[in-house]
């Protein structure tokens, strides 16, 4: 009988060490000879993108490449050369009614004096943009603008202008001319803008 108490014991004794050995604290002895108790810690972890300093973490930040950022430099120039070349030319934007990409009367008329601009100015092109209001998803605005960018290309193309010489985009209501929230400013904002290409 003792014989399985001490079998039993034994294996309950390993068990108990297996058990909570992982948690167990370790003694060390410092270099004055008293000892002291320290907690097994995790091996630290870092993350990509990271770099570990004396325990600390340091998140390494990303720097916009050199050549990134002389693109987006050479596009704003380029966007500020093409606005003025456009305002210079006296060519108009045409404004449509909410939800609409048919060319009122008024379109028409600065629509009939760009066109003018265009023959006489044949190594000249554009892009026509098509703008919305803020009202309307996303998706629904991006469509409607490529309609009024187009409605405004064939136009001009009736009026005997070159298809080849105007490019269509739309933006939706990504970028509006006018923030405020009002009918007004929703009236700057649905538009066939106009740009002067300088390339």
């Amino acid at each position: 009988m003792s014989r399985v108490y001490r079998g039993t014991g034994v294996v309950v004794a390993v068990g108990c060490l297996l058990l909570f050995a992982p948690g167990c604290s370790k003694t060390l002895e410092g270099t004055s000879g008293s000892k002291t108790t320290e907690q097994a810690k995790p091996a630290p972890v870092t993350l990509p993108g990271e770099e570990r300093v004396a325990d600390e973490i340091v998140v390494a930040k990303a720097e916009p490449s050199s050549e990134a950022a002389q693109a987006s430099k050479q596009r704003t120039q380029e966007m500020q050369m093409e606005q003025a070349a456009t305002t210079k030319a006296g060519l108009e934007d045409v404004f449509f009614a909410f939800d609409s990409w048919q060319i009122k009367d008024e379109g028409k008329q600065a629509l009939n004096v760009n066109g003018q601009w265009l023959k006489a100015n044949e190594g000249k092109s554009l892009t026509i943009e098509g703008h919305c209001d803020e009202r309307g998803t996303q998706a629904y605005n991006l469509v409607l603008g490529e309609k009024r960018a187009k409605a405004v290309r064939s136009y001009l193309v009736d009026l005997g202008v070159d298809a080849k010489r105007l490019a269509v985009t739309s933006y939706g209501k990504d970028r509006p001319f006018c923030r405020e929230h009002n009918e007004d400013c929703y009236q700057q904002n649905r538009r066939g803008h106009l740009v002067l290409r300088v390339k």
